[in-house]
């Protein structure tokens, strides 16, 4: 059965053995991507996507290609933000055969539902497993640019690694990139682009 999962923003802080710098890191296993397509839709910062792209080739030892810009399409509207889910099955219809996911690039506020609230506001969201996945920078954009630049490159690897098979850590490591996120953006800034030997694990399998 496929899930999706939630990219808002708390990230559970108990204190880790390791520390692991903030620099990505190639992650090894069996499970791997070979090629990414990243989707920008209407008027997003090119200079974000560069470093995006970067990075997750770096961090997944894949290749990355950029598709055309899109319009963000009507049907995904509903009251005054995108539904994230709509945006997975649009994204889906693009993947080009040579790509094992695409990632959807926003500036617009997203949602999906989460429990009894029909219209929850998060950072992305992605198909675990499967191949699409769409981030907003909408709910980055407190503090210097850096930052954002810094919170947004740790969303995009976080959903890419749901596409991948990866749940959100039980390990209780707050450095580990996968944990679930569900509060403020300034917690992400405790995540590294790192996976902890748990979740590494799990791509051997």
């Amino acid at each position: 059965m496929r899930f999706v999962y939630l990219s808002s923003i708390l990230i559970l802080a108990i204190a880790c053995k390791q520390q692991p710098d903030n620099h990505a890191n190639k992650i090894t296993g069996a499970k791997k991507f070979h090629h990414i397509t990243f989707l920008l839709y209407e008027n997003f910062d090119t200079s974000l996507l560069s470093s995006a792209v970067a990075e997750a080739t770096t961090f997944y030892n894949c290749t990355a290609t950029v598709l055309s810009s899109q319009d963000l399409p009507a049907f995904a509207y509903q009251g005054y933000r995108y539904k994230a889910d709509s945006l997975l099955k649009f994204q889906t219809s693009l993947l080009p055969t040579s790509a094992e996911s695409v990632v959807g690039i926003t500036n617009k506020d997203i949602s999906t539902s989460q429990g009894e609230h029909k219209d929850w506001g998060v950072f992305g969201l992605g198909y675990c497993p499967g191949k699409a996945c769409v981030i907003s920078v909408f709910r980055l954009k407190s503090g210097t640019y850096d930052q954002i630049k810094e919170r947004f490159i740790k969303v995009v690897l976080h959903e890419l690694g749901h596409n991948m098979g990866l749940p959100h850590c039980n390990a209780n490591n707050e450095h580990c990139l996968m944990n679930d996120a569900k509060g403020t953006g300034a917690t992400v800034d405790k995540e590294k682009k790192w996976l902890c030997p748990n979740c590494q694990q799990l791509l051997s399998n």
